[in-house]
């Protein structure tokens, strides 16, 4: 009897199946539409994502928001944009009309509303502060894009800040991949700051704790049950759970009003736990600015973020549908700026190129003295030699060939100064990195020299400081300090006094790295016999500090490498001087750098910046729906990320070496 009864369901089903799809065909006859290409009704399936989209004061983020946005690997016509605008100060509104305009025929819908004004809170203190009023009118716009969202029936609810750079195009797949009703991916800033919080305390706020500075460095990687996501999130609305879930705050509520602090309490009491997943890189945020900063702070942040993004990786995306501001350059007051590359570094110089268009700097390219491309004919025809008895402090090697290179390109610099009368220039070497507020912070300085009427000749912006001891800091000039023994001519300013105190040395038929001649030339060496075979040495040498630009690398680091540690030539210029053999002896640095002595750039430079040929006119744009799970015709399968357990710790590969490299940055931020 029993199997009667399962035969008979078994039946029911099939016959409801088959009714089933016969209706649904029927339908499709009745529409009149009864072809359909099989890639749109897989398409059609895919789930529907409701973007809100809150924008105040944000039109210098706002071309790499859109910019990442529009690279995401998904559907755009399965995509809704929820957009709202007000209290802007600057140019977000007419932005956003512009890139609406253009975006419209992609998406599946784009809901805009904007109001000009007022263009300030009551109350406020600038327009980065956060006043209640501000609270409650954002509370109140989560709110309504959350009801929004599951009035059309969306799948998933993702929020993104406009100030969220999400550079990973796979990272709507990963997160939807995990099945999590909430989840959001770790993103990075310039601090320890991010999207998540590792602990709460039992009043509903924020806790540090370990396990949030190993999930931020990565040193454990997976799927982490946290606190509190904010800023970027993806909320399953398939879920039931959900329909608890408020950005309005409940009547017991007690804590501060906030909206993310508001929705994470509306998940603790619906019972929904939340995630974040670290297994990649996923992008970047800024932080948070002070409520007293003004709004020039969060331009600089932004800035800071573009130029250290091209450090290692590709730029931040820049949206195609709609014009970035362009910044006017200038020379920052000097006579010249000059940007030293080697002609076989182009990519260096590329990214220099890029970094001094975004800092508004207009800057001469200086094809630097390759030293690989020397010979000895050419070390005898310029009166070159080496100080007798110098050897390299470290390594005791002699003077390298990319040493030589360096000097002489710095060298060469110094006679165009004074054979161009030029009064005061600024020189960068092409493996800088640009420190947060590097313009309006150098421009205070000097400001601050002049008007302390400082005598000076060269100022050095970024250096290697051996002793910060020995340095003191100069009375009436905000950080300004007569620097100690120093390594590195990363930049420097220099008067034309300066350089012809440099130049009348004659330092060419007794070279030392170059590093090493301006400490000697300002009387601060150790090697006193260095010392003796210059004179006078009245070089009036200073320092900002904190310095102004780093090196890109240290060594240690990956993808560092060496222009200077090359093969030296020494031998072979005594060789010939002597009437000897022409046959090159081995070098004793050899084999210290891989890359030294590679004419290809290193793997930092293996990125291509995009040009106004790349992109086209909004029409042209392929803004098409992009298959995600297909890569040059193969598909590709998201794996769900495994949850880590407290012991799947990464430890780095050379830990001691970790160690020094990350010692050597504490010294210099000192």
């Amino acid at each position: 009897m029993e199997m009667y009864w399962v035969l008979k369901l078994f039946a029911w089903t099939v016959c409801l199946v088959v009714i089933g799809v016969n209706s649904d065909t029927s339908s499709e006859g009745d529409s009149g539409n009864t072809q359909s290409d099989s890639a749109d009704v897989e398409e059609k399936q895919m789930p529907t994502v409701f973007i809100p989209i809150l924008v105040r004061n944000k039109a210098h983020t706002l071309p790499y928001f859109f910019g990442c946005l529009e690279r995401l690997h998904y559907p755009r016509n399965r995509i809704s944009l929820w957009i709202r605008t007000d209290h802007n100060v600057d140019n977000s509104t007419a932005m956003l009309k512009e890139w609406v305009a253009n975006a419209r025929p992609y998406y599946h819908k784009i809901d805009f509303q904007y109001k000009q004004y007022p263009q300030r809170y009551l109350g406020e203190s600038g327009p980065v502060d956060w006043p209640d009023e501000r609270f409650e009118h954002v509370i109140s716009l989560r709110q309504q894009a959350l009801e929004e969202a599951r009035k059309q029936w969306a799948d998933y609810l993702f929020t993104i800040d406009v100030d969220n750079f999400l550079e990973n195009p796979d990272v709507l797949w990963v997160l939807m991949h995990n099945e999590k009703t909430i989840i959001a991916p770790v993103l990075e800033s310039s601090t320890m700051y991010s999207n998540f919080w590792g602990g709460m305390k039992e009043n509903g706020y924020y806790k540090r704790t370990n396990t949030y500075l190993q999930i931020i460095r990565r040193n454990i990687t997976g799927i982490f049950n946290v606190p509190m996501v904010h800023s970027t999130v993806l909320i399953n609305l398939k879920h039931s759970a959900t329909e608890k879930l408020t950005y309005k705050p409940p009547p017991s509520y007690r804590q501060h009003l906030d909206d993310i602090l508001i929705f994470a309490y509306s998940a603790r009491e619906a019972g929904i736990p939340m995630y974040v997943v670290n297994a990649v890189h996923f992008g970047q945020l800024l932080v948070p600015t002070a409520a007293d900063a003004s709004l020039e702070d969060e331009v600089e942040q932004m800035l800071h973020v573009k130029l250290q993004t091209i450090v290692e990786n590709p730029p931040l995306p820049s949206s195609v549908l709609m014009h970035e501001p362009v910044r006017p350059v200038d020379k920052l007051g000097f006579d010249e700026i000059y940007m030293i590359n080697l002609k076989r570094r182009p990519l260096r110089r590329q990214r220099m190129l890029h970094s001094l268009k975004w800092l508004g700097i207009e800057a001469k390219e200086f094809d630097a003295v390759d030293g690989k491309a020397l010979t000895s004919d050419d070390l005898i025809s310029m009166g070159i030699d080496m100080l007798p008895g110098y050897r390299d402090p470290y390594s005791e090697r002699v003077l390298t060939k990319g040493e030589i290179g360096c000097f002489l390109s710095h060298y060469k610099i110094w006679q165009e100064m004074v054979q161009n009368n030029y009064q005061e220039i600024l020189v960068l070497e092409d493996d800088v990195r640009f420190e947060e507020g590097f313009r309006p912070k150098l421009m205070n300085i000097l400001t601050d020299v002049a008007l302390a009427q400082v005598d000076w000749d060269i100022i050095y912006v970024g250096r290697k400081i051996l002793n910060i001891d020995e340095e003191q800091y100069v009375s009436g000039v905000r950080n300004f300090v007569r620097p100690g023994y120093s390594y590195w001519t990363l930049s420097y300013i220099l008067t034309q006094r300066g350089a012809k105190k440099l130049l009348a040395q004659e330092p060419l038929g007794r070279m030392v790295p170059i590093d090493e001649y301006l400490p000697i030339m300002f009387d601060k060496h150790p090697e006193k016999n260095w010392l003796s075979a210059f004179w006078p040495r009245d070089l009036k040498a200073f320092s900002v500090n904190p310095l102004l630009v780093q090196p890109t690398h240290y060594i240690g680091d990956n993808n560092y490498f060496s222009d200077t540690e090359t093969s030296n030539i020494w031998e072979d210029v005594h060789e010939r001087e002597n009437g000897g053999s022409n046959e090159k002896k081995g070098d004793p640095a050899a084999g210290k750098d891989s890359l030294e002595e590679s004419d290809a750039d290193s793997p930092q430079d293996h990125f291509k910046m995009p040009t106004a040929d790349s992109k086209e006119d909004g029409k042209g744009v392929n803004l098409t729906a992009t298959d995600h799970a297909k890569e040059e015709g193969k598909e590709q399968k998201i794996e769900k990320t495994p949850i880590a357990s407290s012991g799947e710790e990464k430890i780095p590969k050379n830990e001691k070496q970790a160690e020094t490299v990350e010692q050597s940055r504490q010294q210099d931020e000192l």
